[in-house]
C-alpha cells in the first residue's frame, strides 16, 4: 500500500491530492454544528476515544478490536444512534452528505485537518498531526503535503467554503465573484478546477441569453426579448440584468389569460411590507412556489435587488426590513424544480413611508393627551391638532406623544405624518393617520378643603368647585391624588358621600373610634375630578369615669380604659376656661392613677382616648365629662356658754357656710342630734334618726361669712353625744366639715 498522496488508491472518485475547498453544500451550517460541539475538525466526532483517523486511500476508524474499519454512511448512521443528543444534527448531515458522494466526507476532513496544520506554529511536525487523531503511519506523508499545499487568506478561505452553496442555489454571478478570488486552475484541486470551469461556462451562457435579449429588444420582438431573459435568468438566478429585463419585458394581459388575472398585492405596516397574491396559487402550483424580489429604485444609480423568503402566517410573504424613504417594486417569479420557469407577477410602485401605529388618546380637563408608536426607520413626525376654531397652537409634541392643554369643549382630530429621508437627501412624508378625538366638560376641582371641630360634630367649608356637585368620601382603598381626574367606572365606583349623622348648624358626628381620610370630590355627570383631603379622628369613649375632690386643691379620676388606647387624655374646665390637660398612658394610670388639679369652684372633666393621628381634626366622643360641683361646705362648731361664778352658761351652735361664688339656692338643711348615754359613755349618733333633733338651722339662713349661732338646748341629762347632719336633695353635693368628736360630748 503506498504511503504518499499521489498514489491511486481508495474509491473510485478518491483523490489523487489535497482539496483546496470542502465544496459541499451547507458546509457553513455544517461548521456551525462542529464548532457548538467544541470539535477541532469532523474527525473528533466519527472515532471513538483512543483510536485514530486514516485518512490516506479513505477515511477509516484504526485501533481497537477491529484494527481497520471504514467510516461510510452505515457507519454515520451507527454513530448517529449511539451518541445521539447534541451529536444528532452534525452526524446526519455527515450522513446525508456521504450519500450524496461518497468521496465528500474524505474532502471536509482532509480540507479541514490541512486548515489546521497550516496554522500550527508545529503543523511541519508529525507530532501535531498524531495530536489531531491522524493515524502515526499517515502523519508524515500527511505533514509534508499540507505544508507544500497552497495557503488561503481569509477572504480566500471564504470563497472556497461558500461556493458550493452559491452553485446549488443556482447564484452563477455570485459563484462568479467567488470563483475570480481563487488562483486560477483550481490550485491543483482537480474537482474545484472542473467547478471553476463549469461556472465560466454557465457565465459565458447566461452573457449570451441577455445579449440575444438586447438585439431582440432593440428590433422590437419584445416576445423574443423575453423568452431569452427568462433563459439568462434560468441559467443564472442572481443575474440583475435577467431579473430587471423581465419585470421591464412582462407586460400582463398578452400571455396566459390566467396569467393576466393574477395580481401581486402589497400591504404596507408600520415596521414591514406584506406581499400576497392574489388570488392565491392553486396547491400544485404552491408545491413549486414562488421566488419573490424587492426592486428598490435607486435615483442615479442601479436597481437593488433583494430576495424575499420570510413567510407570512396569513399567506404570502414579509418583507421584515423595507428601505424606508424609497420606491420599491415586488416580483414574484413562478418556480419549477427551484428554477424561474415563467415571467413575473409585479406589483404596483409602493412608496416606504408608512404611518405611525397604535395612535390612541386620552382626553381630560381641557386636555388632549394621544401616544402613537413610531416606524423604526421614520426621522420623526410632524403632528397637527385641529379643534373647532382650526389649528391648535402650542402643543407639546415629543417621540411618540402630544399633550394638548387648556382646549375648548369639542371635536378635535389629530393628524400624524411620518417623516423619512429621501435617497437625494430629500425629506418625505407619510400620507398620515387621523384620529378623531373629543374634549368633555369636567368639574372644576376644589382647591381647598378645611374641617373644624366643635361640640362633638365637625363642619367642613372648602373652595372651588362652583359648578359641580361637592362631595365628601372617604376612599376605601386610599384616595387619589388631588387633581387626578376620575370616569365613571364600574370596576372602581366612587365613594358614596360620608354616611355621619348629621347635627343642627351644618356639622356631621363621626363615629366614635373613627380615623377617617375625608377627601373633597368634584363630580359633573360621569366626570370627576379629587381635591384634597384632611383626617377626622374621633377616639373612643370613656366609660365609667368618677371623680372626686381629696383635698388640698386636688382631684382624683378613675375610669374604665378604652380598649387599643395608648393614651387617655383628660381636661378640666373650670370658671369657663380650660385650666388643665394631662395625658397618661396606661402603664402609669394603673401604677399611679390620674390626679387633677382644681379650684373650688364647679368644674367638669372629660376624657378621651388621646388621638392617633398627629395632623388629625379631632372631635370629641359625645358624652364622656362629668360634673363636679363647687367645694361647698358647712361646718359646725359647739362653743362652751361663758363661765359664771362657779357655773357655765348655756352653750352655742355655732353653724358657717363656706361657698366659692354665689349660694345656690338648694342649700340643705342642717340638724343638731343628740344620742344620751344612759348610764354609760355616750356613742355618736349614726344617723338624723338615732337620737333626739336638738336643733334645725335652714339652708336659706346660710351666707358665707355670717355664722348662725342657736343657743343648744339644755334639757337633756349628761352625758350625751352630739353630732351634725345635712338634710335635703342638696346634700350630697355639700361637704360637712365636722369638729373634732371629743368637742361634741356634754357631761
Amino acid at each position: 500500500m503506498g504511503l504518499e498522496f499521489g498514489h491511486n488508491l481508495g474509491l473510485r472518485r478518491a483523490l489523487r491530492g489535497l482539496p483546496l475547498s470542502p465544496l459541499v453544500p451547507g458546509y457553513g451550517r455544517l461548521l456551525a454544528r462542529q464548532r457548538a460541539l467544541g470539535l477541532r475538525h469532523i474527525g473528533d466526532a466519527l472515532v471513538e476515544r483512543g483510536r485514530v483517523l486514516g485518512v490516506l486511500d479513505g477515511v477509516f476508524e484504526e485501533g481497537g478490536a477491529r484494527r481497520r474499519q471504514h467510516i461510510g454512511a452505515d457507519r454515520l448512521r451507527q454513530l448517529g444512534a449511539a451518541r445521539g443528543g447534541a451529536y444528532g444534527p452534525l452526524l446526519a448531515q455527515l450522513e446525508a452528505v456521504q450519500l450524496q458522494d461518497p468521496a465528500a466526507l474524505r474532502r471536509i476532513l482532509l480540507y479541514q485537518l490541512v486548515e489546521l496544520l497550516q496554522a500550527h506554529p508545529q503543523g511541519s511536525d508529525p507530532a501535531t498531526a498524531v495530536a489531531l487523531g491522524v493515524c502515526p503511519q499517515e502523519a508524515g506523508p500527511l505533514v509534508r503535503v499540507a505544508a507544500a499545499h497552497l495557503r488561503l487568506d481569509g477572504e480566500q478561505r471564504r470563497a472556497v467554503e461558500e461556493l458550493a452553496d452559491a452553485w446549488a442555489d443556482g447564484k452563477v454571478r455570485r459563484a462568479a465573484g467567488l470563483a475570480a478570488l481563487l488562483p486560477a486552475g483550481g490550485g491543483g484541486d482537480a474537482l474545484l478546477r472542473r467547478r471553476l470551469a463549469e461556472i465560466a461556462e454557465r457565465v459565458k451562457e447566461a452573457d449570451d441569453a441577455l445579449d440575444a435579449a438586447r438585439e431582440a429588444e432593440k428590433a422590437g420582438d419584445a416576445r423574443a426579448a423575453e423568452d431569452c431573459m427568462l433563459r439568462a435568468a434560468r441559467l443564472a438566478s442572481d443575474c440583475p440584468r435577467a431579473l430587471l429585463g423581465l419585470v421591464r419585458l412582462h407586460q400582463p394581459g398578452k400571455g396566459d389569460p390566467a396569467e393576466a388575472r393574477e395580481v401581486l398585492t402589497v400591504r404596507p405596516a408600520p415596521e414591514t411590507v406584506t406581499v400576497a397574491l392574489s388570488p392565491a396559487p392553486p396547491a400544485a402550483d404552491a408545491a413549486n412556489g414562488r421566488r419573490v424580489l424587492r426592486l428598490t429604485r435607486v435615483p442615479g444609480g442601479p436597481t437593488g435587488i433583494t430576495e424575499i423568503t420570510d413567510l407570512s402566517p396569513a399567506g404570502g410573504w414579509v418583507d421584515p426590513s423595507p428601505p424606508f424613504g424609497q420606491e420599491v417594486r415586488y416580483a414574484a417569479l413562478p418556480l419549477r424544480d427551484g428554477t424561474i420557469d415563467g415571467p413575473p407577477v409585479v406589483s404596483d410602485v409602493l412608496l416606504v413611508a408608512p404611518d405611525v401605529s397604535g395612535l390612541r388618546s386620552t382626553t381630560g380637563r381641557g386636555r388632549i393627551e394621544a401616544t402613537w408608536t413610531e416606524p423604526s426607520g421614520a426621522l420623526g413626525v410632524r403632528a397637527q391638532l385641529v379643534g373647532p376654531a382650526g389649528p391648535v397652537d402650542g402643543a407639546d409634541v415629543r417621540t411618540g406623544a402630544l399633550t394638548a392643554t387648556g382646549l375648548g369643549v369639542g371635536a378635535y382630530v389629530l393628524r400624524v405624518h411620518c417623516r423619512y429621508r429621501s435617497p437625494d437627501g430629500t425629506v418625505i412624508e407619510s400620507a398620515g393617520a387621523e384620529h378623531p378625538v373629543s374634549v368633555a366638560p369636567w368639574p372644576t376641582p376644589v382647591d381647598r378643603l378645611d374641617a373644624t371641630a366643635a361640640h362633638g360634630s365637625v363642619r367642613f367649608s372648602w373652595s372651588g368647585g362652583d359648578d359641580a356637585d361637592v362631595r365628601l368620601v372617604a376612599w376605601p382603598a386610599g384616595p387619589p391624588e388631588p387633581g387626578a381626574e376620575l370616569t365613571d367606572d364600574p370596576a372602581r365606583p366612587w365613594p358614596a358621600p360620608l354616611p355621619w349623622e348629621p347635627r343642627a348648624g351644618g356639622g356631621l358626628v363621626p363615629p366614635p373610634g373613627s380615623v377617617t381620610r375625608v377627601s373633597a370630590l368634584a363630580v359633573l355627570g360621569p366626570r370627576a375630578v379629587a381635591g384634597p383631603g384632611l383626617v377626622v379622628e374621633c377616639p373612643p369613649a370613656v366609660a365609667g369615669a368618677r371623680v372626686e375632690r381629696v383635698g388640698g386643691g386636688r382631684a382624683r379620676v378613675t375610669f374604665d380604659w378604652p380598649a387599643e388606647a395608648g393614651e387617655v387624655a383628660a381636661t378640666v374646665e373650670q370658671d369657663g376656661a380650660s385650666t388643665a390637660h394631662r395625658v397618661v398612658a396606661r402603664s402609669t394610670y394603673v401604677r399611679e392613677g390620674l390626679y387633677v388639679d382644681v379650684a373650688p369652684s364647679a368644674f367638669s372633666v372629660t376624657l378621651s382616648a388621646a388621638p392617633r393621628m398627629p395632623d388629625a381634626v379631632v372631635v370629641p366622643p359625645p358624652g364622656g365629662a362629668v360634673r363636679v360641683p363647687a367645694d361647698i361646705a358647712v361646718s359646725y362648731r359647739i362653743v362652751p356658754g361663758a363661765r359664771r361664778a362657779l357655773r357655765r352658761g348655756p352653750s352655742l351652735l355655732r353653724v358657717t357656710l363656706s361657698c366659692p361664688g354665689e349660694v345656690p339656692d338648694d342649700l340643705p338643711e342642717f340638724v343638731l342630734v343628740a344620742r344620751p348615754g344612759n348610764g354609760r359613755d355616750p356613742v355618736r349618733p349614726r344617723t338624723p334618726t338615732d337620737g333626739t333633733t336638738l336643733l334645725r338651722v335652714g339652708g336659706g339662713t346660710l351666707s358665707p361669712g355670717s355664722p348662725v349661732e342657736l343657743p343648744v338646748p339644755s334639757g337633756l341629762r349628761p352625758p350625751y353625744a352630739l353630732r351634725g347632719f345635712l338634710l335635703g336633695e342638696g346634700a350630697a353635693d355639700v361637704r360637712l366639715d365636722e369638729p373634732s368628736p371629743t368637742t361634741l360630748v356634754v357631761r
